[in-house]
């Protein structure tokens, strides 16, 4: 719907105090209804609003396609309008209907009032109402077709002119709730006002095999429906993308890989064996024998002469030229000890 929805009423002129009138002792604030009180004077009273379908539809703040409506909208009474969070607008066979409640969101229960009212049962399929109090005339069934038929398809009227009633059967249950709370309490001429309430099964035969084939091919409409709209759903919906699979890597890579982990770790494998080599060599030299304590020191005084030695033109820092010891005498090896222990040279006595 391109337009919003109508401010059926002024929220100024609706009353503070909306309790029914008095016809009991008792008050119940929960159900808005009066106990203790005699039955027959509960008259209906008749509405001051009625809703006026092409006038009032409009868009509101809830969702279309979803169910549920309003109820205020359909007693032509609500003072939102498009602020309203339900939607103003018909019932349509496609809404997705709950089994547990009707098209306002109400709950159903599992048995009728006395008076047959309220919102339906949860267990069983009721399309047909029951409407009492009508002025009959010549023309009453087709003023209940007009009336009525502004709400849903309406499959069959039948009046009783003695009783002044009128059973009223539509094709949809939803119309059905729809049009008992649009037309409870409402007049057909301005003469009479009507009680809508649920109507008992049909006695008679015919009308229940009647009954159990309309239910046969309401379900066949429904399958044949949802066939039809699957492909369009298919099309309108967008197509998944595909989230990027890890694909495991071809021969080729996983041999580049490979390879790259070898020359990664060639690096850490040569220093391995580097330090083993040389532990090695350690291990053999350490095996080969260890020099005693004369030669250790008779080396190490080598090592002393050699350092204070000149390697370019052979003298000492003196001036005078250095001799060179000669290690294989023992002579001058013991001298050489004794001049780089202070003159003491060891000796087996000691």
């Amino acid at each position: 719907m391109n337009r919003p929805a109508r401010v059926q009423v002024n929220p100024d002129d609706i009353p503070d105090d909306d309790k029914p009138p008095q016809t009991g002792h008792t008050f119940n604030i929960w159900y808005l209804q009066w106990a203790g009180g005699d039955r027959s004077s509960n008259v209906t009273q008749r509405l001051k609003t009625r809703v006026k379908i092409l006038e009032d539809s409009g868009y509101t703040r809830a969702k279309d396609g979803k169910l549920p409506l309003c109820l205020f909208f359909a007693r032509g009474c609500c003072y939102k309008g498009k602020s309203c969070q339900f939607l103003h607008r018909l019932p349509l066979p496609t809404d997705p209907a709950i089994p547990s409640q009707d098209c306002f969101g109400r709950d159903k229960t599992a048995d009728y009032k006395d008076n047959m009212g309220g919102v339906g049962l949860f267990n069983k399929v009721n399309k047909t109402l029951y409407a009492a109090g009508l002025h009959v005339n010549d023309e009453i069934e087709e003023t209940l077709a007009n009336q009525f038929g502004e709400f849903g398809s309406i499959d069959k009227i039948r009046v009783l002119r003695s009783k002044a009633c009128a059973f009223i059967s539509f094709k949809y249950e939803l119309e059905a709730q729809f049009a008992k709370e649009a037309m409870d309490g409402q007049t057909l001429d301005g003469n009479d006002t009507l009680t809508v309430r649920w109507a008992n099964d049909d006695p008679n035969p015919n009308a229940q095999q009647l009954a159990k084939r309309s239910a046969d091919d309401a379900a066949l409409d429904t399958v044949k429906r949802l066939l039809a709209e699957e492909p369009k759903k298919r099309k309108t919906q967008p197509s998944p993308k595909k989230k990027p699979s890890k694909e495991e890597p071809v021969a080729s890579e996983k041999e580049e890989i490979v390879e790259e982990e070898i020359v990664e770790e060639e690096p850490t494998n040569s220093r391995r064996l580097l330090g083993t080599a040389r532990l090695a060599a350690l291990g053999k030299l350490q095996k080969s024998g260890k020099p005693n304590s004369a030669d250790s020191a008779t080396n190490g005084g080598n090592d002393a002469n050699t350092s204070n030695a000149s390697p370019s033109n052979g003298a000492s820092s003196n001036g005078a030229p250095s001799i060179k010891p000669d290690l294989d005498s023992p002579v001058q090896a013991t001298s050489a000890s004794q001049s780089h222990f202070g003159g003491y040279a060891s000796s087996d006595e000691d």
